[in-house]
């Protein structure tokens, strides 16, 4: 595959088009050039009702915290004040799991700042809330506790590790019912139109099969998927 990166000015545009795909496709299309730890963990599901995302990654990296007293609001502001318009926030919490990491204040503060979904190694709260907002969110459970005094934020735009899938900032996030792929930035056009084009094979032979057509003549007319 060559290396096209996606601008700015693109991205929309981008994010509409692997809307209208579905991760199997993509994860096949990674697999078959041979990156084959791109799909997170099979936890990481959406929370919400709406269950699609797609953007560049922002990403964030977090660690529980021993100081119950310790506050982590200044490193919050100054992350919120870099996020770039339809980006997914996508966060690495450390092994966190007595909290939450997400809920209806991120979801307003990054959506605020043009934001598309998040994706949380982790946990959210106030799902109520960000249903109300038609905000995706994955996630990895649900917890009603506030990450004050529990987790910190670290840093952000740096490379992060979600099971075996190492994601960079601006490399590609798709999400849907089945789950979360990270597309890396520099094949991100590439992996989309292979996976158009498998899409539009599968719409064929799923037509064919319906008008009664063996697998075996659907198949030989629109070959291997």
């Amino acid at each position: 595959m060559g290396q096209t990166i996606v601008t700015p000015e693109r991205v929309s545009e981008i994010a509409a088009r692997y809307s209208k795909l579905y991760t199997g496709a993509i994860s096949d299309m990674l697999d078959k050039h041979g990156y084959r730890n791109q799909v997170l963990p099979r936890y990481i599901t959406p929370f919400t009702v709406a269950d699609r995302v797609a953007g560049p990654a922002f990403t964030g990296q977090g660690y529980p915290c021993a100081d119950s007293s310790h506050n982590d609001t200044q490193s919050r502001l100054k992350m919120l004040a870099g996020i770039s318009p339809g980006s997914v926030s996508v966060w690495a919490t450390g092994g966190s799991v007595d909290c939450a990491h997400w809920g209806e204040i991120m979801s307003t503060a990054v959506r605020q700042r043009g934001s598309t979904g998040a994706v949380v190694d982790g946990g959210v709260r106030d799902v109520g809330f960000v249903n109300a907002m038609k905000f995706p969110v994955f996630a990895k459970f649900k917890c009603s506790a506030s990450s004050v005094g529990r987790w910190d934020i670290v840093d952000w735009q740096v490379s992060i590790k979600i099971g075996d899938a190492v994601i960079h900032p601006d490399d590609f996030v798709f999400g849907d019912t089945d789950g979360v792929v990270i597309v890396p930035k520099d094949i991100t056009l590439e992996v989309l139109v292979a996976a158009e084009d498998v899409f539009e094979r599968e719409r064929g032979m799923r037509e064919e099969l319906r008008r009664g057509v063996s697998v075996s003549d659907a198949y030989a007319r629109f070959g291997s998927l």
